[in-house]
């Protein structure tokens, strides 16, 4: 196989990623229509919903989340982070709100063992304090033990 065959595989196997990271509406329904995998990792360990993230794209996150992207999915051979603790890294708060109402769990370690959770709290800026205020408020109940039932 010659280097342009191999070129032109991964630019087809990662189109959706590249217009997620893009931000470009139109070419995301399109290939989401066409049957890409929403959660297919890229050589970053990367999927669509993670570019989207990373880049702040909330309408392209909305158009992955509504057609069934895994808001938890982390490749565990690479770096094991998931959308969630990208986000987190970002200044966006209401990417990491979205994340979260979609199921999101923020305390998944991802590289070098850190959390979502974990990484808004070592931000001392307005984003991270506002970020870990969103984690903190979507944390789940804990559950009532078997004496107070």
């Amino acid at each position: 196989m010659n280097s342009l065959t191999q070129a032109d595989d991964w630019f087809e196997q990662q189109r959706l990623h590249c217009a997620a990271e893009d931000g470009e509406v139109s070419e995301v329904q399109r290939l989401l229509a066409s049957g890409f995998s929403l959660d297919a990792y890229d050589d970053i360990g990367f999927t669509p919903l993670h570019h989207a993230a990373r880049s702040e794209h909330y309408k392209i996150a909305v158009l992955l989340l509504e057609a069934g992207s895994n808001v938890n999915a982390h490749d565990q051979d690479r770096a094991g982070e998931t959308a969630i603790g990208v986000a987190a890294r970002g200044h966006y708060p209401e990417m990491v709100e979205l994340l979260l109402q979609h199921g999101a769990n923020p305390d998944i370690s991802g590289w070098m063992g850190l959390t979502a959770r974990l990484r808004a709290a070592h931000r001392t800026d307005e984003d991270g304090k506002s970020i870990l205020a969103l984690i903190e408020r979507f944390r789940p109940s804990p559950k009532p033990s078997k004496a107070a039932r």
